[in-house]
């Protein structure tokens, strides 16, 4: 039996896939099919599957009437002989040890499910872990990791990242999940398909290395708009009420899978939905009360936090925005404000730097460059800024 089978869903991604293709390929776990579905693809995708597939016999092709992602991962499970499955996206690639690691981990542990980081690419590169500790989890911690699966909500975070992309899964079991997964699905399949998993099966292990590379683009789903948008988290909200009833499911899951409603329809009101007042309720402007009255703010950061402490800024008499930098500076272009390179800070008048980074790893590490650079350490400002509905469930007790 091959020991991994690995499914790449495909759909339209011919400037993306052999980036993907080359680094799934040359895996050091050699003993590995490779199930490209391919999604009724109308560009030349299919034909760049068909060139790889006659250059390497453990590559297989499968063509099929666009579906989405659920029926392209079904299509692709149905013919997997792995003894695991594991999945990888068509515009992401990955490390060559990933599935080596994996698979090694699997069998080491007897374990039904690895689950391990990965790194985002978008204007920075961050990591990204599960927020529940490394280790095994069997017989009673199961139902820890079950009731921290969406949320670790002590660390208020993300509990097992929802991604298959970063797991493997034993197969036979794997295969049963997600047939029940529905196809109407078309986004957090993920997060259900993970959920499910959880509740059936009975050893899991957390490993925090990251060997994914999800690759942030700018015509990615999550960057559009979708009208349909409160219609498709409906259909998360039904699948989360088919699980209710399993006998593992808890009444702790049950507060974690309605919080994650909660979430994705703030999200809607915030950047899915397409309002024009988009991001109304992304931020705490609590931070504003804490910079001193007639300031001049730099902003580090140009992405879309920094978009968003700008827009503040400018709305503010008592408040001047300096300018903004960014090392990504070419690939930003608003009608709010310019983005400058990080050399303009030089030029500048400022009483303020204000990193405008989410990402707590990223904000210190740049912090400590600024430093570097001659800026006082009293002058550089970083607030963290966790989504709000966090401060709602603490204070009404969701989580004890």
């Amino acid at each position: 039996m091959t020991k991994v089978s690995i499914i790449i869903p495909v759909y339209n991604a011919e400037c993306h896939l052999r980036q993907c293709l080359d680094s799934v390929l040359a895996q050091s776990l050699k003993d590995i099919e490779i199930i490209c579905v391919d999604d009724g693809s109308s560009d030349g995708s299919l034909r760049m599957l068909h060139g790889y597939a006659q250059r390497d016999r453990r590559l297989k092709v499968i063509h099929k009437e666009n579906g989405g992602a659920v029926s392209a991962r079904k299509a692709g499970t149905a013919h997997a002989s792995g003894q695991y499955i594991g999945f990888v996206d068509s515009d992401d690639w990955i490390d060559p040890e990933m599935y080596r690691v994996l698979y090694q981990t699997a069998i080491q542990y007897q374990a039904d499910m690895v689950s391990s980081g990965y790194f985002f690419e978008g204007n920075y590169v961050t990591e990204h872990y599960d927020g529940i500790g490394e280790g095994l989890y069997d017989e009673s911690r199961m139902g820890y990791l079950r009731e921290n699966a969406i949320y670790a909500a002590a660390e208020e975070d993300v509990g097992l990242r929802g991604s298959l992309c970063c797991k493997l899964f034993r197969a036979g079991l794997f295969r049963t999940v997600q047939e029940g997964i529905s196809d109407r699905l078309s986004f957090s399949e993920d997060k259900i398909c993970v959920l499910s998993y959880a509740l059936q099966c009975s050893r899991v292990y957390v490993l925090k290395q990251a060997f994914y590379h999800y690759v942030a683009h700018p015509s990615s789903r999550v960057h559009t708009s979708d009208t349909h948008y409160l219609t498709s988290v409906n259909e998360i909200y039904q699948s989360f009420i088919g699980l209710y009833e399993h006998p593992a499911f808890t009444g702790a899951m049950r507060v974690q899978a309605e919080l994650y409603i909660t979430e994705q329809l703030y999200k809607g009101i915030n950047s899915r939905l397409g309002f024009l007042n988009g991001n109304l309720l992304w931020l705490d402007p609590y931070y504003l009360d804490d910079i001193p009255a007639g300031a001049r703010v730099a902003l580090y950061g140009g992405g879309e936090l920094g978009r968003a402490y700008g827009r503040q800024l400018m709305g503010r008499k008592d408040l001047e925005l300096a300018g903004c930098v960014d090392p990504a500076c070419k690939n930003m272009h608003y009608d709010d404000f310019e983005v400058y390179s990080p050399d303009k800070l030089q030029q500048w008048e400022y009483d303020i730097v204000l990193i405008a980074i989410k990402n707590r790893e990223k904000a210190m590490a740049v912090k400590g460059e600024l430093m570097q650079a001659g800026i006082l350490e009293e002058k550089l400002r970083w607030y963290e800024q966790k989504e709000i509905f966090w401060k709602y469930a603490r204070v009404n007790g969701w989580f004890k």
